[in-house]
């Protein structure tokens, strides 16, 4: 691996970001206990989630402006250049390089594609005998495509320097700029960045931004206000500033395992460590289960991204190394530990809460104080699937982590069944199950639920909503009907409703999910087998929606690959209603799309679209509108 083998500042710019970000005592106070030992000018530690800076904290005179030589760090923002021109259809990661290099159009070559290059699997050599002085890009490809592959593509692993030049000469090739342009452009101007670029390769980082030969792998220089700014656009998922720098999909493919399952990957720098790579980034499966992206073996400019915590990091140590910092796995590790904790993450209880002569309960995933104090809370109450558990859905839909990120206290509620521990249900109208036939008032349990919740912080009474999978869907529905004075809006998974369309109400905010491939919705429900009646079941249904909600009867359509949408916001006359959305997902099943967990059958894979991105987008939009009166029961 290239690694950073020297952090010195290159240049102080104007004046540091204004905005310093806030400061987590505990982790500042190990960062300095930590690297007491060095011998450094200034140490630096920044942790965003989402758009979010927890902590930023700069010691010994280290400033957010002051420019680094960034080593390895480099690629990252290589790839993420890249990656914008293939959002633009520009550029194929599974197209032979040849298709973009006249170069590579040889029988050698032709199995050669920017993803193997990219991924470190094309079986290139790590480096070239040359010392390339003097040389610009396309003398470098030159020498390149004359060099014989070590291995076929998809064979091996080989961490190298050489596939990244070759994307970046397909980049410039295809828009006919310099590499200097096209990271200007893509990157540095939608991040507003003000000392980032691309310099040579030896010294590392000289004539930044005039190098004729741009060395992608090594070569980058950066500030830590750039790179927090980089890293809080991966965090959130390719946006930055209401633009949307990166897509989402372009994302997922940095930071997923691009090396085929069989072919073994090491740094020689960390042979303990179980790692794999994506798209110029290694990935390392830590003790606990989770993923890690970053540099295995990092010295003194040290980004990375802890997957399951959304949580991205940068540590930098202004100190002359040519070795791996052991400080930076310790920092890492109790960044972590810091953004598990109360404090950071928020709290969880489990609540007993007695109604209509039964011992029901629900699970309560709160904010940290710190994020709550002072103001009213929005609430999300989210009801499990048929003969599921409050914990089956926490875990299956993770909207636990992803509501309480995003500000909301977020309550997981049990229906009733059998056992009070397994194979629950609910009374939506929609099926007979244990729920239906003892007559349980559901609707009248989840009213004692936001009560419940109301009574132990303060919950904002125009942002409570409902989340449900298949049948907890289905009760969604009925919470719509039934308790419109309490629900401001509902999102739905895989549920639908059986019930007289003729049931009036004040308007409410409707987010429904389908996916095309999904059985449970037609055996479930009682649709109908086919999947014509389903359609027609769900149609009635939106047009009830529809026009209760007083909506004109035209959405704005949408479609991005498989996914497609149906969205009425505008009302009638111009009044203020609440919007109706339907995201269908092609080709989708059950399965609560973007789930992490491990699916029962491979048909149960869940389907790669961000489901609690867009449930929370979809709340966050809603207006709050003047209290309902109580509907009547509809009885059941």
């Amino acid at each position: 691996m290239k690694s950073l083998r020297t952090i010195l500042p290159i240049l102080a710019m104007a004046a540091s970001l204004a905005a310093q970000g806030a400061e987590l005592p505990e982790l500042g106070a190990f960062v300095r206990e930590t690297t007491s030992s060095l011998r450094d000018e200034g140490t630096g530690l920044v942790v965003v989630r989402g758009d979010d800076v927890l902590h930023r904290d700069l010691d010994g005179g280290l400033r957010g402006d002051a420019q680094f030589a960034i080593g390895a760090a480099g690629r990252w923002l290589a790839v993420a250049t890249i990656m914008t021109l293939v959002d633009d259809g520009k550029l194929d990661l599974d197209l032979p390089v040849g298709r973009y290099l006249a170069e590579f159009d040889r029988p050698d070559k032709r199995a050669l594609t920017l993803r193997h290059c990219l991924a470190n699997t094309g079986g290139l050599p790590a480096k070239l005998a040359d010392r390339m002085r003097g040389w610009d890009m396309d003398r470098l490809m030159a020498a390149i495509a004359d060099v014989g592959l070590r291995q076929q593509p998809d064979m091996s692993f080989r961490d190298g320097e050489l596939g990244l030049q070759i994307a970046a000469a397909a980049a410039m090739r295809v828009t006919g700029a310099s590499w200097h342009d096209l990271f200007a452009n893509r990157i540095v101007a939608p991040l507003n960045l003000s000392g980032s670029a691309f310099g040579a390769q030896f010294p590392q980082g000289a004539d930044a931004g005039k190098a004729v030969l741009p060395w992608l792998a090594t070569g980058a220089v950066s500030t830590i206000d750039d790179y927090t700014a980089f890293l809080r656009m991966l965090a959130s998922q390719g946006r930055s500033m209401n633009a949307q720098v990166l897509s989402k999909a372009a994302v997922a493919e940095m930071l997923r395992d691009q090396v085929p399952p069989l072919v073994a990957v090491h740094d020689e720098d960390a042979p303990q460590r179980a790692l794999r790579y994506g798209l110029g980034v290694w990935i390392e499966k830590l003790a606990d289960g989770g993923l890690r992206v970053g540099e295995p073996a990092s010295q003194g400019f040290a980004p990375w991204f802890d997957v399951d915590l959304g949580v991205g990091g940068l540590f930098v140590a202004n100190v002359r190394t040519t070795k791996p910092l052991p400080q930076v796995p310790r920092i890492q590790a109790k960044v972590a530990e810091v953004i598990r904790s109360p404090a950071v993450d928020g709290t969880r209880t489990t609540v007993a809460l007695e109604h209509d002569g039964r011992g029901r309960r629900y699970l309560l995933s709160l904010p940290p104080a710190s994020a709550i104090a002072g103001r009213s809370v929005p609430l999300i109450v989210v009801l499990h699937d048929d003969k599921d558990t409050s914990e089956q859905a926490r875990a299956e839909t993770g909207l636990g982590t992803a509501g309480v990120r995003a500000g909301y206290a977020v309550v997981f509620a049990d229906g009733t069944g059998a056992s009070t521990e397994r194979l629950l249900t609910w009374n939506s109208g929609a099926a007979t199950n244990y729920a239906s036939e003892h007559r349980i008032d559901d609707v009248g349990f989840l009213r004692a639920v936001v009560a419940d919740v109301a009574r132990r912080l303060p919950v904002d009474p125009d942002r409570v909503f409902a989340v449900g999978h298949g049948q907890g869907g289905a009760m969604c529905h009925r919470l719509a009907r039934e308790a419109s004075d309490v629900f401001r809006g509902i999102a739905v998974y895989g549920g639908s409703a059986r019930f007289e369309l003729d049931h009036g109400g004040a308007p409410v905010a409707v987010l429904m999910i389908e996916g095309t491939a999904d059985r449970a919705v037609r055996a479930g429900f009682g649709l109908g087998r086919s999947r014509q009646d389903a359609e027609a079941a769900q149609k009635a249904l939106l047009g009830y929606y529809v026009k209760r909600n007083e909506l004109v009867g035209y959405p704005q359509l949408g479609e991005d690959g498989k996914v497609s949408t149906q969205t009425f916001a505008k009302g009638r006359n111009s009044q203020r209603t609440q919007p109706v959305r339907v995201v269908t997902l092609q080709g989708s099943g059950h399965a609560w799309p973007g789930s992490t967990q491990k699916p029962a059958t491979p048909s149960e894979t869940p389907f790669p679209f961000d489901c609690n991105g867009e449930i929370l987008t979809f709340f966050g939009g809603i207006a709050p509108t003047p209290p309902a009166a109580a509907p009547a029961p509809s009885g059941g």
